[in-house]
């Protein structure tokens, strides 16, 4: 720990001095300065960087060197992107505050080196969120954002390289996302266990696998229950802007803009609610006619969930009606692609990674394929 001493001089001012044992000489080491709030700066400076005067001074350094900061890089960055939309740039916006607040943030983008980056890498494994470390995915998209915001640097001509290059990012200990999947029976447990004016907009989750945000935004002319195939269309979502307002918006990806084909029991409980809506408003809606928000709709998942005697350390999600309507369509025999398709991944990878492990079988019929296939 470093302290401020005060000296008086001759001409009556104050000197403010700092001290600390300096971590690389292990020798008591002073520095002047001529008022209380640098003395103070310096002071935390100094803690910040393991009592290391060589540290410091690296660091200002840097400093004196001039230009946007890493975190003015960052949301100059943000400004001229040109295909975000405004949840993901107040997202970007909520990554800058939370993550590059500190010293790599403070940085001139033209002084950041490699070993920069990855001391702030290190920041980052020694954060926590709710109790439990960044994951690994989370430091690389962040990592990610300061890369690409680092090759933005160099477009506007602040540096010639992108410090982030060729770093080793921390690997994932995790072995699989964590999804929980119902049985065909336990899923409709799940429905029927809800009031009865949300059974069939919790029916819908279970029949289609579609997002709670694209679920909600659905229109009544969406549907087409009266054709050789009835279908729904998911041409929108719910989505939030930099001010947290909901609005309605595309659906998150381009692939996510897809047609779902609807099972003949849920089509007929559907059809009334479909058929009592006009055109361009919402099939499901609150009591009081406004739409469904998963912070509110929550408190009914949970009684549902209570009312079956889940235990409370191993129990569904509202998002795991999408996981568990991949795995009853990939049991009922549909192909990974299709799945992908239905669930509006934009990359079949994505569906291959979640849900490969769900067909064991895969192999064996592959082999069967090809033996077929290279038979003379």
């Amino acid at each position: 720990m470093a302290s401020i001493r005060e000296r008086s001089r001759a001409d009556g001012s104050i000197k403010h001095e700092v001290l600390w044992r300096d971590s690389d000489t292990g020798k008591q080491t002073s520095y002047g300065l001529s008022s209380s709030e640098e003395a103070l700066r310096f002071k935390r400076l100094i803690e910040a960087n393991g009592n290391s005067l060589t540290a410091v001074e690296e660091i200002l350094q840097k400093i004196s060197i001039g230009g946007p900061t890493v975190a003015e890089n960052m949301q100059r960055h943000i400004e001229l992107l040109t295909s975000a939309g405004p949840d993901q740039i107040k997202r970007y916006g909520s990554a800058i505050k939370n993550h590059f607040s500190g010293r790599l943030g403070k940085l001139p983008v033209a002084a950041v080196e490699h070993e920069d980056v990855v001391m702030w890498i290190k920041y980052m494994q020694g954060k926590t969120y709710k109790g439990e470390p960044l994951s690994a995915k989370t430091i690389a998209n962040h990592h990610g954002l300061l890369s690409a915001s680092m090759e933005t640097a160099m477009r506007l001509k602040h540096r010639t390289d992108n410090p982030c290059r060729g770093i080793k990012l921390p690997k994932d200990t995790a072995t699989e996302e964590k999804m929980y999947f119902m049985t065909a029976q336990a899923s409709l447990a799940v429905v029927n266990s809800h009031p009865d004016r949300y059974q069939v907009f919790v029916s819908c989750l279970r029949a289609t696998g579609a997002r709670f945000g694209e679920v909600t935004a659905f229109y009544a002319d969406d549907f087409d229950l009266n054709g050789a195939a009835p279908s729904v269309r998911v041409e929108r979502a719910w989505k939030r802007d930099e001010n947290n307002r909901f609005y309605i918006g595309p659906p998150k990806t381009k692939k996510s803009r897809r047609t779902i084909s609807l099972p003949p029991s849920f089509v007929k409980d559907v059809r009334p609610l479909v058929e009592a809506t006009d055109p361009g408003q919402h099939v499901f809606h609150t009591t009081y006619g406004g739409p469904i928000r998963h912070s509110t709709f929550w408190q009914f998942w949970n009684d549902a969930i209570e009312t079956l005697k889940y235990p409370k350390d191993d129990r569904p999600r509202i998002h795991d009606m999408r996981h568990t309507h991949a795995s009853l369509m990939l049991a009922g025999g549909m192909s990974i692609y299709e799945l992908s398709r239905r669930l509006g991944h934009e990359s079949i990878q994505t569906t291959i990674d979640r849900y490969s492990h769900l067909v064991p079988d895969a192999h064996f019929r592959a082999i069967d394929i090809a033996e077929k296939a290279l038979e003379a």
